[in-house]
């Protein structure tokens, strides 16, 4: 039996979108862990259109097919899509479809004020795009609201992703590009840049970005935990499942909003087991490059501990990087994803990157008119501090000395 309020919540998003004729085939109640460290929790219902009872052969949901979500704490829509953009006949519409209209209509549904919560993005035609702010300012993590019409003017697609916070250590951006040209030069870099449709690497320098410290103006970043190793191994990991979904929960269980598991802290002994596992993995699969790697972004994710190791070494555009997926309990790596192995079958067939003919001085100067420094909140773990985000729009070919737009 349907909890009362789903069953409202159920009701409500029948009339809001218009789903005449719609059957609601499935409901979901669930939570994960959000980037506050906090429990979010989740209620998502999925409609068939008219003439479906169920989903097709394959398992997959019908064009037209409705997918809803509600922020089930507060009860404000999170997402609405349509499937292959197909909305209702006689769905939720806009009158304009401009982006005043598409601001308001915002506005409503999230409960936050354009210019002060969310800021422009992006917008082509009928597709806009947000990204979440404090006065105006962008944050990070970030957060952004993707809305698209169809040529009708009615939705087709909804989804407000990130948090907004309510307060931030407010202070006034002291930063410029004559501050951070220095540290500018330092993140110049020379990478190899991939270029899909002619199947070749570009030789490029650009600006690694990075954020720095509104108050001394020095570069905020962790010093990378570099792991060694002597001998190889040959330890191949047994691969387990491992759920990518939020997790469900009960919908009475819910509604107490009991904490997720995954918001509990890591321990310093289980940061070592974690290192430990990482090491390990790498003797086996990159066994001759020990003190190239380095383990960073260490979270707890989907009852799974998850680590990413980096090549440091590595002087493409994308670093080589595993993600791996280690059980709580043993300490063992039960699943990992090879983020790398595309970049390297790239490196194989393309064809390789000319060696570069301008020095960094040349190429620097070239580059010093586009340095941006931008204000962005960020999110330290306990607040969001001012700081600046040092980056340029576009890179220097290292051969011919062209501003190139990567």
């Amino acid at each position: 039996m349907i909890n009362n309020q789903l069953a409202e919540w159920i009701e409500r998003i029948r009339v809001k979108f218009v789903l005449d004729g719609y059957t609601c085939f499935d409901t979901i109640t669930a939570y994960e862990k959000n980037d506050w460290n906090k429990t979010s929790y989740r209620f998502i219902t999925e409609w068939l259109p008219p003439g479906h009872t169920t989903r097709k052969e394959d398992e997959s949901n019908p064009a037209g097919t409705a997918v809803v979500e509600l922020d089930a704490k507060t009860g404000r829509l999170n997402s609405a899509v349509f499937v292959d953009g197909q909305a209702p006949e006689h769905g939720l519409s806009f009158f304009s479809g401009n982006k005043e209209e598409i601001i308001r209509f915002v506005e409503q549904e999230t409960g936050w004020t354009y210019g002060h919560q969310f800021i422009d993005a992006a917008s082509a035609n009928h597709d806009f795009e947000f990204q979440t702010a404090y006065k105006g300012i962008p944050l990070s993590p970030e957060g952004y609201i993707h809305v698209s019409l169809d040529d009708q003017k009615k939705l087709t697609f909804f989804s407000v992703s990130g948090l907004v916070p309510d307060k931030v250590e407010e202070s006034s951006f002291r930063l410029d590009t004559a501050s951070v040209e220095r540290l500018a030069k330092e993140r110049f870099l020379f990478l190899e840049y991939p270029v899909t449709k002619e199947e070749k690497w570009l030789p490029l320098f650009m600006i690694d970005d990075v954020f720095v410290d509104n108050e001394t103006g020095q570069v905020i970043e962790d010093k990378p935990d570099i792991l060694t190793w002597k001998t190889a191994k040959n330890q191949k990991v047994k691969r387990k499942l491992v759920q990518m979904a939020p997790a469900d929960i009960d919908p009475e269980k819910m509604f107490q909003f009991p904490p997720h598991p995954d918001t509990k802290p890591i321990t310093k002994k289980a940061q070592a087991k974690i290192r430990e596992a990482g090491t390990e993995f790498l003797q086996t699969y990159a066994s001759r490059e020990s003190g190239e790697w380095a383990i960073v972004d260490v979270q707890r994710a989907n009852y799974m501990i998850k680590a990413r190791l980096v090549n440091t070494k590595d002087n493409t555009v994308i670093p080589r990087m595993f993600n791996l997926f280690i059980d709580p309990d043993s300490y063992k790596v039960v699943n990992y994803v090879d983020q790398g192995s595309w970049i390297t079958d790239m490196k194989r067939d393309f064809q390789r990157a000319e060696p570069p003919v301008l020095s960094k001085e040349e190429a620097f100067e070239k580059i010093k008119p586009y340095i941006i420094i931008t204000p962005v909140y960020v999110y330290n773990g306990d607040t969001y501090r001012l700081q600046g985000k040092l980056d340029a729009p576009v890179a220097v070919h290292a051969v011919t000395g062209d501003i190139i737009h990567p």
